[in-house]
């Protein structure tokens, strides 16, 4: 289905997005019951005299190539404790996950607790409200074999939350911005700081926030800190219609080994239940994997 034939209305885009938003948040738990945080602080027993033998070099890297300065070098030595055990999380990552490349990333400095902390959704009692009802549901017998909104210029450029869990936010405009491109056919860049800013609870603003939109020109991201109608079933190939026939789709993962990955296919071998990072579906591809 071409994208120009599947204009939605701007309610019912809008409507779908905080809806999968929301639905995601009632999906999770603890996070220091999910077990793929807790491989991140499993020490290891590898024999990995190679890896300590370049260690140094690649920290010397590391922070040449993303600035990183310490003020002491107490806490230099301590970053380089942090960094060799991600060396050993890249590692063991690869084995689990071999369709994605695992190594050194910014984040190869923090330990897994300032990870989830600093970019990952923290636990929040947050329900559903009582009136929601369930999206229509769409055919998908003839959905194309691969899909992706950049290939019609209308997904904005991949933005950087900084040092705030406020993911949600940017899933959330990332896909009202397709929406808006659905309505329009005009691009714009919506700003992720409104919605932060207006949120109740939380440090730097990082919780849920229903609240009107302002343009990214009025209201930039500074990284600090009616409703809801229908939801989609949690169901692939309604997710695929959905995001075919209408916008960009707002959704959770669990970003437990987004700490040390850098491309390809994430495909894990084990799973978690637990969501803790928001991200925005732009297509799909033929051996059904999702862009995001």
């Amino acid at each position: 289905m071409a994208a120009t034939n599947a204009a939605p209305s701007s309610i019912f885009s809008l409507f779908v997005l905080f809806s999968l938003i929301s639905t995601a948040f009632t999906s999770m738990h603890g996070l220091n019951h999910d077990p793929l945080i807790l491989q991140q602080v499993v020490s290891s027993n590898d024999h990995d005299d190679l890896l300590m033998m370049t260690a140094e070099h690649q920290f010397s890297a590391f922070k040449k190539e993303y600035g990183k300065t310490y003020p002491t070098l107490e806490e230099d030595d301590y970053r380089f404790g942090v960094f060799i055990s991600n060396l050993r999380q890249a590692r063991r990552n690869r084995i689990q996950d071999p369709t994605a490349i695992h190594g050194v990333t910014k984040f190869s400095d923090l330990t897994s607790s300032e990870f989830r902390n600093q970019y990952l959704l923290l636990d929040q009692n947050i329900q559903l409200p009582k009136n929601l009802k369930k999206a229509p549901i769409l055919p998908t017998e003839d959905l194309p074999e691969t899909y992706d909104w950049r290939e019609y210029d209308a997904v904005t450029e991949v933005k950087d939350q900084g040092e705030c869990g406020c993911c949600w936010a940017f899933a959330a405009i990332a896909t009202l911005e397709t929406a808006h491109f659905m309505s329009k056919s005009n691009l714009v860049e919506q700003s992720e700081q409104q919605l932060v800013d207006c949120s109740d609870d939380g440090e730097c603003g990082c919780c849920w926030a229903f609240a009107a939109i302002a343009t990214l020109e009025t209201w930039h991201f500074l990284s600090k800190s009616n409703l809801i109608k229908l939801v989609i079933e949690p169901d692939e190939d309604q997710i695929a219609a959905n995001l075919v026939n209408y916008s960009t789709i707002a959704v959770q993962i669990n970003g437990a080994m987004m700490k040390t990955y850098k491309g390809g296919v994430a495909c894990p071998d084990e799973c978690s239940n637990v969501l803790n990072h928001g991200v925005t579906l732009v297509g799909y591809g033929s051996d059904r994997h999702w862009i995001i």
